[in-house]
Order: C-alpha cells, then structure tokens, then sequence
C-alpha cells in the first residue's frame, strides 16, 4: 500500500479540521472527526481499504478513549493518531502481511498510534503559540472598534496556524512515513525481540484506555 499526493493531501485537510480546538468546529471538527473510531473511516475511504481503516481505527480509539483536555493540557493529540498514526500503522499492517483483527495487527497499529499521538502535542502547542499572534491582531481590532475585522481573526488567520502545524506535518509523514515503515520490515523481522517487544507493549496499550 503507497499514499499518494493527492491522497496526502485529502489527509493533511481532515487533520486540519479535526485539529484541537478544531477548524472544524469543536463537535464536528475535534470531537468527531478527530476521534480515531470516526477517523479510520475516512482513512479507510481515502486509502481504498475500509475494513482495515476502522480495525485499526477502532484498536486506536480504544487507547484513547478516556482522553480528556483539560485546559490547555494535552496528553496526546488523537489528530495526529488519527490522520498520521492510522494512515502509516496501515502501511506497517500491510507491509508485514499481518491481519489488521489480529493480536499482532492491532498491537503494532495502536504502537503506531502512541508514538504519533506523543509527537502530536508539539504540533498542539505549535499551533495555540501560533495562534497567540492572531489573538493580538483581534485585540487591537476591538480597541479600534472594528469588530467585523474579528470574522477574519477567528475564521481566517488560524488556518495558517493549520496549515503549519497540521497540513504540512501530516502530508509530510503520510507520503515519506512509507520509508520508515520499509525500513522497520528491512532491520526488524518479525520473530526479533524489538517487533515482538512492540506487539506486547501495543497489546497491552488499550488498558491505559479503559
């Protein structure tokens, strides 16, 4: 399985939407298309593999199901596990030959999913430091009373912040991710002790959940 651009692309747009506080709107935006349950659908849909889209992005959604954000407090980013983890932990699956129900495939995606999600908090905290700049401009816009200037502040401007922090990010690792992903089936076979380490802890990931 290989992700194209324009699939990239299709990807990079949902995590947009999805983003935390979501450009999407917060229920549509983070707390439905961002969910890894809903996203796997639209990985699944996007990569031509439905099936293994929602295995692997039900295996996810049961890792973070209990998340919660308090405040500006972020654990992990399901953004990130849903439109990078998913996507590249389809990849792996594939790539290995192992079934996306199995013990095996489910360990190895929701590991996937982990490691993304850890890295998705500093795209979170890029995208709300980026965002502090627009919130500047929208003060000084009520000080001047030019409150419909505040339309282009919420609506427009953070979408650079977006665009930055999740657009690029995640086309970037959809497309050049595959490398990784060749090069652990390549220097990691699948009776060594680092995959069969991955399984396990993979496998024991959904607990933190529930």
């Amino acid at each position: 399985m290989e992700i194209s651009w324009l699939q990239a692309i299709i990807l990079g747009i949902f995590a947009c939407l999805a983003s935390m506080p979501g450009m999407g709107g917060t229920v549509i935006g983070n707390y439905t298309l961002g969910r890894p349950l809903v996203g796997g659908l639209v990985c699944g849909i996007v990569l031509g593999d439905i099936q293994s889209g929602i295995l692997i992005g039900t295996a996810m959604q049961v890792v973070y199901i209990a998340l919660v954000t308090p405040g500006g407090t972020v654990s992990a980013d399901v953004r990130a596990v849903s439109y990078i983890g998913i996507p590249l932990a389809m990849i792996a699956v594939k790539s290995l030959g192992l079934d996306p129900a199995s013990p095996s495939g489910i360990g190895l995606a929701t590991s996937f999913g982990s490691m993304v999600g850890t890295l998705g908090t500093v795209l979170f905290y890029g995208t709300a430091t980026i965002n502090l700049a627009w919130q500047h401009i929208g003060w000084k816009a009520v000080e001047e009373g030019n409150f419909h200037k505040l339309y282009f502040v919420d609506m427009g401007l953070p979408w650079i912040s977006h665009i930055i922090c999740s657009f690029i990010p995640t086309v970037v690792m959809c497309l050049y991710g595959q490398d990784a992903v060749e090069a652990i089936k390549t220097y990691l076979p699948m009776d060594g002790i680092a995959m069969q380490t991955l399984f396990t802890v993979g496998a024991l990931l959904p607990s933190v959940g529930v």
